[in-house]
């Protein structure tokens, strides 16, 4: 896989994360060139947070005094 910032060789990564009162399985991809990480849930939260940012299409207003 490319990665999506630099463009270099991202791998395959699977690792176990230990939180405070939890721990999980972690599947993901790491660029080998600048260490960027990437897995489904930083995915959906981009893809969220690029849907917020559209411009939302005005309605327009006719004024009723040039209709």
């Amino acid at each position: 896989m490319t990665c999506l910032r630099c463009h270099g060789l991202a791998v395959s990564d699977d690792s176990f994360a230990v939180e405070i009162g939890s721990s999980s399985n972690f599947h993901g991809w790491r660029c080998l060139n600048c260490g960027m990480v990437i897995d489904d849930v930083i995915r959906h939260n981009q893809q969220a947070s690029a849907r917020r940012k559209l411009p939302r299409r005005r309605e327009l207003r006719r004024d009723p005094a040039h209709a």
